[in-house]
């Protein structure tokens, strides 16, 4: 009997102790967080302020060649719509082709179809009746040809284009002519006095 009531009296007791055990290991348990991030409005591109981005500048005189394969494409289709504007007889994006692939020829320093080109233009100009162009194309053949060194031919074909504008009257292109026909002279005088120090610097043997 006393065996029973010391029984029911300890059992009430364990549970109370174990009880509050249990409760002061939940107090002491602390839940560990991971830190906060960073505001997203930190984080975040504000498109509605002004920000200074580094912006890499390239210079004017920095230029972008074509490739050889590049100006093949770019020829092969010019002369395809330069067949075809010559075959409908449309004269004015005829000239704009011929113009374009003088342009290209022009940048490759390949100035046999440049000049022949021009030539093309001029022909068609005087069939057309068109001052402009075929002022525009002497003058276009004059400085390939000073291009080239040939300056004798370059100053025919400006004083063509002078004689010819002064005949229309177009007197403002006479004055512009004639600046080209000054620079065609200068570059002249300029070879001239590179040939003279050239022969100067060869040894007497190499002179004969």
């Amino acid at each position: 009997m006393f065996k029973k009531t010391r029984v029911l009296i300890l059992a009430p007791l364990c549970l109370f102790f174990a009880l509050s055990a249990d409760a002061q290991w939940w107090k002491k348990k602390t839940v560990v967080r991971l830190p906060l991030l960073e505001s997203a409005k930190r984080l975040s591109f504000n498109f509605n302020k002004t920000q200074k981005t580094a912006v890499t500048i390239i210079s004017d005189n920095v230029k972008f060649e074509l490739s050889q394969f590049g100006y093949e494409i770019a020829e092969a289709a010019i002369m395809k719509s330069l067949y075809h504007t010559l075959r409908f007889h449309m004269y004015s994006e005829s000239i704009d082709n011929f113009n374009i692939l003088i342009g290209l020829y022009m940048g490759q320093q390949r100035y046999s179809e440049a000049k022949w080109y021009f030539l093309q233009i001029n022909n068609l100009a005087r069939q057309k009746g068109d001052d402009t162009n075929i002022i525009a194309s002497l003058v276009g053949l004059g400085m390939v040809k000073s291009e080239i060194g040939d300056f004798a031919q370059a100053k025919d074909d400006l004083n063509a284009a002078v004689d010819f504008a002064a005949g229309r009257g177009r007197l403002n292109d006479v004055g512009e002519i004639r600046k080209k026909l000054a620079i065609v002279e200068h570059k002249r005088s300029l070879n001239i006095k590179s040939d003279i120090k050239y022969a100067e610097l060869l040894p007497e043997d190499k002179k004969n």
